[in-house]
């Protein structure tokens, strides 16, 4: 399991939430057995900063809804799709920090 790794959605809303993006290191994850997720959503509006559009190598581009930031038991994600790109990645930090921080 890797950070930045898109998986397919093993839950029931494959239809909306296509994939998941593993954004926890993997020095943390190595150690719970669980991996903080960020849904990727298909047929969404982005949202500025909380939830942007990222591009998910050969299906195109999802929004990624940092409001519905979960943690998963890594069991249940199988094979990555691929990986997120370096300009996608800086779009994290930012739309966690929209949901969590300080108004």
């Amino acid at each position: 399991m890797s950070q930045y790794h898109i998986y397919p959605n093993p839950g029931v809303k494959q239809a909306s939430i296509p994939f998941l993006l593993a954004v926890q290191n993997d020095h943390i994850t190595s150690r719970t057995g669980a991996c903080v997720v960020i849904p990727l959503r298909a047929n969404a509006q982005p949202v500025e900063i909380m939830a942007p559009l990222v591009e998910v190598p050969g299906m195109g581009a999802f929004v990624l809804s940092a409001d519905e930031i979960f943690a998963i038991d890594v069991a249940r994600l199988k094979q990555p799709v691929g990986m997120l790109s370096m300009p996608d990645r800086a779009k994290i930090k930012p739309a966690i920090d929209k949901v969590i921080g300080e108004y």
